[in-house]
């Protein structure tokens, strides 16, 4: 017996053909699209999160441009670990990025 969708289902987006039938077929990869659509959540997340930092980064070098050089000086060991910080958010995005694109991932 086919299982018919509700108008309102949460598993309407799985009925591939539109038939409003969601068959054995469709519902087997419904764990693969739901883990592809975490991946890609996870995977914006970080990418937002090496932007925010490379952002963040430059923004304090041009800042810098505009402050007292007794300030700089006194925030010298601040900034040292800021760009450490984002240097290495930032690095580690690029080589999970990469790993993931040499794997086939």
């Amino acid at each position: 017996m086919p299982k018919r969708l509700q108008k309102s289902s949460d598993y309407a987006k799985y009925d591939v053909d539109g038939d409003g039938i969601v068959s054995d077929d469709e519902l087997s990869h419904v764990a693969d699209i739901e883990k592809l659509e975490h991946d890609l959540r996870k995977q914006r997340a970080q990418r937002r999160m090496a932007t925010a930092s490379l952002v963040a980064m430059a923004s304090f070098t041009f800042a810098m441009f505009f402050v007292d050089i007794e300030r700089v000086k006194a925030l010298a060991d601040i900034s040292n670990l800021f760009y450490i910080t984002g240097g290495g958010i930032v690095a580690a995005y690029m080589g999970a990025s990469a790993i993931m694109n040499r794997n086939g991932k």
